[in-house]
């Protein structure tokens, strides 16, 4: 009886150990207000290694504040400024249970961009513009990699105001699941490593397979946008525009983490 009751604890556990070291769910969450639809990624269960602590409100309202930037690529550039913007941000929802405040208010904010392009369609077709068929904003996400200790999330939009085309909008963003902090490019790497400079030989080499389609040489340099593919790559993107004309969409250039694994300084798993 004891031996049974001993497996029994043993293997309860082990069933709480693992559940609280496993990998996060991503869930969504919708904010569609009309004309504006954006999936937004949310985590839960980002929870250290070294720590019962959950990380999912620094993680969700960097995310949130993410697509709070695209809804303001609606309303005049002088109302997004973004370390404004991001200070604001942090010192209204850095609180616990910020998170779910900070979607509220994204949800309003989502909310008066809608009235703002629908207002701005009728204006155009005021004035003769009825071949428009609407004024929209969309979003989307892809998590790229979720391991143990690593998650990275890309958020991608659409604005269309009228004309030939709209405007795609883009981020990345890579987390460490034991802090909840976004990691900078530089985060990945050994102190005092040459890591730009071996990044950039490979986007180099790949610059020149088709130079044609770029503005000029591609330097990669710290702030640039990254993700972690699949555990096997580090991305650096670029928006339309950045560095190739807007027919090139999202340039991306996969370097494989193999050829950079003496110099990481994060165990990719």
């Amino acid at each position: 009886m004891k031996i049974a009751k001993t497996l029994a604890a043993a293997t309860l556990c082990l069933s709480v150990c693992s559940a609280a070291f496993a990998a996060p769910a991503v869930k969504t969450f919708d904010v569609h207000e009309g004309s504006v639809k954006i999936d937004v990624p949310q985590i839960k269960g980002a929870t250290g290694r070294n720590s019962f602590k959950t990380n999912d409100n620094k993680i969700n309202n960097t995310l949130n504040f993410y697509v709070l930037k695209q809804l303001y690529t609606a309303l005049p550039l002088s109302m997004r400024n973004d370390d404004v913007m991001r200070t604001a941000y942090d010192k209204t929802f850095k609180a616990k249970d910020g998170s779910e405040d900070a979607r509220e208010f994204v949800e309003d904010v989502a909310g008066f961009v809608n009235f703002k392009l629908r207002c701005d369609l009728e204006d155009v077709k005021q004035y003769g513009g009825t071949s428009v068929p609407s004024y929209d904003l969309q979003g989307q996400y892809t998590v790229h990699f979720k391991g143990d200790n690593y998650l990275s999330v890309e958020q991608r939009g659409y604005i269309y105001t009228g004309g030939a085309h709209g405007m795609t909008l883009f981020n990345a963003a890579t987390f460490d699941l034991n802090t909840g902090r976004e990691l900078e490019l530089a985060d990945l790497f050994k102190n005092g490593s040459n890591y730009l400079e071996r990044i950039n030989k490979v986007v180099a080499a790949k610059v020149a397979e088709d130079s044609r389609m770029f503005f000029g040489p591609v330097e990669v340099k710290d702030g640039d946008r990254f993700y972690i593919q699949d555990g096997k790559n580090l991305v650096i993107a670029y928006p339309p525009y950045e560095v190739a004309p807007y027919a090139a969409g999202v340039v991306t250039f996969a370097i494989p983490l193999d050829g950079l694994s003496d110099i990481l300084a994060v165990d990719i798993k």
